[in-house]
């Protein structure tokens, strides 16, 4: 995580207008600016190779004329994901507002004054918030009014595209752990993702596995065998982080087993990867077989996360690295931060591991580049498998700098998967204009729950079509379109 940090924060400030300057120049201009950055908070936090300055982080952003949160909160997620690597303890530590009472309270009252004005709040705004009201004790606020506020940003979140989603899942993060407000998250989520229709409740039901109380894991394992094949896989978000921070015994490891055992024969979805993602969370003689049954009972590309076996992934790291640093600029000092991550993401062993790889990669100047040479490994990859994980490259990493190819893309219509993942690549970059015909894709049963999806992130007049039927559609209405800052 030390040299994640370094690694992010020195390429965008080479992508800025400061990338030509040294350390010291660096420094100079923000103390210019009133903000007081030292040359050696520069050279140890871009180093990457001790304990990153963690305060630097803040005042890169502000630097950069980024909001609070843009690259602190994907590193704070990251960092709660993988706990055990190095740096990552201060960095899941790191709050963007002080600790003092008295400062956190002004960031309350602030916030309360501008919700009586029915302002509508940043994913910036509500990180403040939060990491203002679990900071420290006494509690800021009444808990009836928390539990409202928890209420919205999660419903928010549900709904909320890239830059605007990253630090409110943070937020929602931050929240879980608290162990009182966390009772608040947990009640919001059964509300909110019981809604016929909503979208996002694998994202809420991903936070309720950041919730640390013993007793909700208890609760978890004890309705899995209820749970409907359509719902499993927010059972499986909200199993999967407890799981790969060690928090079950040996014997709640065997009863999801086990019980995944089960499911498997008695599966209706053509996808498997609900039962994989948590399979490749347990232990290997736990997760093994069941991941072994998926691929010789189904087929192996029914499901993405878990290991391959003999399947090696350095030409495609190879292809991405040097696309990347063909269109941008050579690589970090180290070389190294950017193949490990893309390493992680095409190896697809860990669902959550995978998830924040690739949201750091977006994060930084790289993802357009990475994501046009995926766009092309999506129908050129040398096998099954290299085409299917290029395509999540692809549809993770789209900005609006891909949008021609894209479109290109969504014409080859070489799979429906493809169809799927170019679609939601194109809404969540936000190049669907409303000249976009999209009715195609709802008329379509093995695109429509996409279309959709697109037409109401976006809130496309497609939403409002007769093709547009169904709780889906009218969840979206009601929301009016998705949430971008």
């Amino acid at each position: 995580m030390n040299a994640v940090t370094g690694w992010l924060l020195w390429s965008h400030r080479m992508a800025s207008e400061y990338g030509g300057m040294t350390g010291r120049e660096f420094a100079a201009a923000a103390r210019e600016r009133g903000i007081p950055l030292s040359e050696t908070e520069v050279s140890r936090t871009e180093n990457g190779e001790n304990d990153v300055a963690v305060s630097a982080i803040g005042k890169y952003e502000r630097m950069l004329w980024m909001p609070p949160g843009t690259l602190s909160a994907p590193l704070r997620s990251a960092a709660r994901e993988a706990p055990h690597a190095r740096g990552a303890e201060k960095l899941a530590t790191l709050r963007s507002v002080p600790k003092s009472l008295s400062a956190r309270q002004d960031v309350v009252d602030d916030f309360y004054r501008r919700y009586l004005d029915d302002e509508q709040f940043t994913g910036s705004d509500w990180l403040t918030l939060i990491d203002a009201i679990t900071y420290g004790e006494p509690s800021l606020l009444p808990d009836a009014l928390a539990a409202q506020w928890i209420r919205t940003l999660l419903d928010e979140c549900m709904r909320a595209v890239n830059p605007a989603y990253f630090p409110r899942f943070e937020a929602l993060s931050t929240v879980a752990e608290h162990d009182h407000y966390a009772t608040h998250l947990l009640a919001a989520t059964r509300d909110l993702t019981s809604v016929q229709g909503a979208s996002g409740a694998m994202e809420a039901w991903s936070v309720v596995g950041d919730i640390r109380a013993p007793e909700v894991i208890d609760l978890l394992l004890a309705e899995l065998p209820s749970v409907p094949a359509e719902r499993f896989f927010f059972h499986a978000a909200a199993l999967n982080t407890p799981i790969h921070r060690g928090r079950l015994s040996h014997a709640q490891q065997q009863i999801v087993a086990d019980h995944l055992a089960d499911r498997l024969s008695t599966w209706s979805l053509k996808s498997y990867e609900p039962i994989a993602a948590l399979a490749a969370e347990l232990p290997e003689a736990l997760g093994e077989p069941i991941l072994r049954r998926i691929d010789t009972d189904v087929h192996p590309l029914s499901r993405l996360t878990g290991r391959r076996a003999r399947h090696d992934v350095s030409a495609e790291v190879s292809a991405y690295t040097h696309a990347a640093m063909s269109r941008t600029w050579p690589d970090h000092p180290t070389g190294s931060v950017l193949p490990e991550l893309l390493r992680l993401i095409v190896n697809s062993e860990r669902f959550g591991i995978r998830h924040h790889a690739a949201t750091l990669i977006y994060c930084s100047p790289f993802a357009a580049a990475i994501c046009a040479e995926a766009a092309e490994i999506c129908t050129t990859g040398r096998d099954p498998i290299t085409r299917q994980l290029a395509t999540y490259l692809m549809s993770r990493l789209a900005t609006p700098d891909n949008d021609e190819a894209l479109r290109l893309l969504l014409k080859n219509k070489a799979s429906t998967s493809l169809v799927i993942n170019t679609l939601t690549a194109m809404a969540h970059a936000g190049v669907l204009t409303e000249w976009d015909d999209l009715k195609p894709f709802l008329q379509d049963a093995a695109c429509r729950y996409t279309g959709i999806y697109a037409a109401g992130i976006t809130h496309h007049p497609d939403l409002y079509s007769d093709e547009a039927t169904g709780d889906q559609a009218t969840w979206w209405r009601e929301k009016r379109g998705g949430v971008w800052v």
